[in-house]
C-alpha cells in the first residue's frame, strides 16, 4: 500500500465525516472537509505521478473515492433541500450509466482501466465547484448558474463516455483476429 492509495482511502473516511457535518447543520465544517477531500485527491494524483507509484489498485480506488465523495454530496445536499432533485438525478444517472458500461466492457473481456476524458475532468470540476458554492453560500437563495453549468457538463461527459464505449464495442466486433483466421 503506497501513499497515494492511502490518500484515496483517507477520502472514504472524510466522506463519512462530511455526511455527519451536513446532517448536523455544520455546513462550514462540511465545506472544510469537502475541500480537504479535494486537496487529498489532487495530492494523491500528483504523488502517484511524481513518485512513480501509479498502481492498478490506485486506478480503481481514486475514481471510486471521488465518486463516493461527489455522489454522497449531491444526494445529501438534495435531501437537505440545497441542491435540486433534477441535478442530483442527472449526476446519479450519468455515474450509473458509466459504471454499467464499464462493467459490460469488463465482462466482454476488455482489459482497459478506467481513464477519465477531458469532459469527465471538466464535469468533476464543475460538480465540485457547485458543491463548494452551495456550502459556501450561507445566505439562501443563491443563483442557479452553477446548477446549469454542472448539468450541462454532466450531460456532455455522459454522452461522450457512451460514445467511447460504443466505439470500443464497434471496433472489437469488426477487428480481425491476430492469427489471420
Amino acid at each position: 500500500m503506497n501513499i497515494p492509495n492511502l490518500l484515496s482511502i483517507f477520502r472514504f473516511f472524510l466522506t463519512f465525516f462530511f455526511i455527519v457535518a451536513v446532517n448536523s447543520g455544520r455546513l462550514h465544517l462540511a465545506l472544510f472537509l469537502f475541500i480537504l477531500q479535494g486537496i487529498s485527491d489532487l495530492l494523491d494524483g500528483f504523488l502517484a505521478r511524481v513518485m512513480g507509484k501509479k498502481t492498478h489498485l490506485g486506478a480503481f480506488l481514486d475514481p471510486i473515492a471521488d465518486k463516493t465523495m461527489l455522489v454522497a454530496s449531491f444526494v445529501l445536499l438534495y435531501l437537505h433541500q440545497i441542491i435540486p432533485l433534477w441535478l442530483t438525478s442527472l449526476v446519479l444517472v450519468r455515474d450509473l450509466v458509466i459504471a454499467i458500461g464499464f462493467l459490460i466492457l469488463y465482462k466482454l473481456s476488455y482489459t482497459t482501466t478506467p481513464a477519465p476524458s477531458i469532459f469527465g475532468k471538466i464535469t468533476t470540476a464543475c460538480q465540485i465547484a457547485t458543491i463548494v458554492y452551495v456550502l459556501w453560500s450561507e445566505a439562501r437563495p443563491y443563483g442557479d448558474v452553477f446548477f446549469y453549468i454542472a448539468a450541462l457538463s454532466t450531460a456532455v461527459s455522459g454522452i461522450h463516455y457512451i460514445l467511447i464505449g460504443l466505439r470500443m464495442l464497434y471496433r472489437s466486433r469488426f477487428r480481425q483476429p491476430a492469427n489471420g483466421n
